[in-house]
């Protein structure tokens, strides 16, 4: 089965339902055929199960996210001063911008000038720069971690819903027969996303801010870590634990999504927010100075 085909599994799960007990029925009452009225009532019965998996078809799709975790690996590829020690978040981003390099070896050409602001250019520019920098390259390893993370929840719930619908379906075919019918629903859902420690974010003048850190589990066909078993052969045992399982499903996104990842990027967000001074470089005084301050005691002074 496919995800692709996750409606016409619920309708055949519904006509299936609807046909197993028709024949149950025509067993107990010793009919051949039931009539019309009772297959409309199953129908009625059953209705629910084609609604019910209709909001999971407008899952997002993983593949949307690619464009967005690629934007944000060049972004860090143009940031990476090679001073940043790679994490599982950063880890595929193998190679440094030497052109960040030209930053750091700039207070050379400012050695001849004496001017207030060429020296505050110097100590509050030139001097952190690479670690302005690191941390930019920092922030964005976490924030691909989140849309990694989201990505690969989708993933995951696309496909436990996907086997929701196949096993339900086997076991309504498999209801009836010899052998003890017996099923069970696995929700992998819930270890899309992992935890990553010792991300930072650091001072120019010393110290150190963690980021909480999130991203995709490791094995993206991870084993399901929470499930539902059951058996019978009757349908409203198959298809309510069907519905189980469907609600089961629904409770873990919404603590996944909302309780791990929303959190997740909700603090990085405050976190980049309370340390601007550490992420974003200090405007230089020069920046807007006339051309007569610029070359007087208070800007670039003058040459030896």
């Amino acid at each position: 089965m496919t995800f692709d085909q996750l409606m016409e599994h619920a309708r055949e799960i519904k006509d299936k339902a609807v046909e197993y007990s028709m024949q149950q029925l025509a067993q107990e009452k010793g009919r051949r055929f039931p009539g019309s009225a009772e297959r409309e009532q199953f129908n009625q019965r059953y209705g629910f199960i084609e609604p019910m998996f209709e909001p999971f078809f407008r899952l997002p799709d993983p593949a949307g996210y690619d464009p967005l975790i690629a934007d944000v690996n060049a972004a860090m590829a143009r940031l990476n001063t090679g001073s940043v020690s790679n994490t599982d978040l950063s880890e595929d981003v193998t190679l440094a911008n030497p052109h960040l390099d030209k930053m750091t070896t700039d207070g050379g050409y400012l050695l001849g000038w004496n001017g207030e602001a060429a020296m505050a250019f110097k100590a509050n520019f030139v001097d952190p720069f690479k670690t302005i920098s690191g941390n930019q390259f920092t922030v964005l390893s976490t924030l691909k971690g989140v849309l990694q993370a989201h990505r690969e929840l989708w993933v995951r719930a696309r496909d436990d819903i996907d086997k929701i619908a196949e096993n339900a379906k086997n076991a309504l075919d498999n209801a009836g027969g010899c052998g003890k019918n017996q099923w069970s629903f696995g929700f992998s859902v819930v270890s899309a996303v992992v935890s990553i420690g010792g991300v930072f974010v650091a001072a120019a003048t010393g110290g150190v801010v963690a980021l909480a850190a999130i991203g995709a589990a490791a094995s993206v066909g991870g084993a399901s870590v929470a499930g539902l078993t059951a058996s019978g052969d009757s349908v409203d045992t198959i298809v309510n634990s069907m519905r189980q399982a469907v609600d089961e499903l629904t409770r873990y996104i919404q603590e996944v999504e909302s309780g791990h990842i929303a959190q997740k990027a909700q603090a990085l967000a405050e976190a980049v927010r309370a340390n601007k001074d550490k992420i974003v470089a200090a405007r230089p005084s020069l920046a807007g100075m006339s051309d007569r301050d610029l070359t007087g005691g208070s800007g670039m002074g003058r040459p030896d």
